[in-house]
């Protein structure tokens, strides 16, 4: 469902790429005209005016509306597979970007175990890996996503833009900047402390755009943001999908 064969990374200062398109159009379309109502969303203003619906923010609503929305309902199921994490490790991979996770089939386990033990190394431990996704909502006037490296149970980051046809105004903003500290003391940030905008510059921006997938690793210094978009029409939103696989 998710195409990866356009993907293309940066490495530094951490690996962060982006794959357009990643659906293809016809499915992108479905998802997008079978968003969810705003009136589902839990609203949390100290993250920037960001409206969440996930199954971690308001997980009744969420799991009411993705059961009953055949497009979202088939996402979830693909999203929940072992197949689908194991495609993104994959596609890392291939980037030459090992994060050092087996394949899901028990064979690959063993051979790892064996591995190891044949060097004379301790038996790998293998956290458990899962996979969710959640639909993000920040007004123009003003959304925005202060400077973090995310949670440390992220493992990988996936955000894709749910735009129709000339929905969205460059002029608003929205893009997801890559920043780095000022004070070099505050690079290192495996908690996931926030800074305020004016305490990092913008390295690099990936502008907001349809059907594309910002793709990233969470690192001690992965850093990013969303600046404070400029918009006037409070009830005109940046919507988005966000896919998070993280480890127990």
């Amino acid at each position: 469902m998710i195409n990866y064969a356009n993907l293309r990374f940066d490495y530094e200062p951490y690996p962060i790429g982006i794959a357009r398109p990643v659906f293809g159009q016809a499915t992108y379309r479905e998802l997008v005209e079978n968003l969810p109502p705003i009136e589902l969303f839990e609203y949390k203003p100290e993250k920037g005016g960001k409206y969440s619906l996930s199954q971690v923010n308001n997980p009744r609503q969420y799991n009411r509306f993705v059961d009953g929305s055949p497009p979202w309902q088939r996402f979830h199921r693909f999203i929940k597979s072992k197949e689908f994490i194991a495609g993104a490790m994959d596609s890392l991979r291939q980037h030459g970007i090992d994060l050092g996770f087996p394949g899901p089939g028990f064979a690959e386990r063993i051979r790892l175990r064996a591995r190891a033990l044949k060097r004379g190394n301790p038996v790998p431990y293998f956290p458990r890996l899962k996979a969710r996704f959640e639909f993000s909502a920040m007004p123009i006037a003003g959304g925005n996503i202060a400077p973090h490296t995310d949670h440390p149970k992220k493992i990988i980051t996936m955000v894709i833009p749910l735009l129709r046809d000339g929905e969205w105004n460059a002029d608003w903003g929205g893009g997801t900047s890559v920043v780095w500290p000022k004070d070099t003391s505050k690079i290192f940030n495996p908690l996931n402390t926030y800074l305020d905008f004016d305490e990092t510059e913008r390295l690099k921006t990936f502008e907001f755009e349809p059907n594309q997938c910002l793709f990233f690793i969470k690192t001690n210094n992965s850093w990013h943001a969303v600046w404070p978009m400029t918009g006037s029409d409070p009830n005109i939103f940046r919507n988005t999908l966000t896919i998070n696989i993280e480890s127990s």
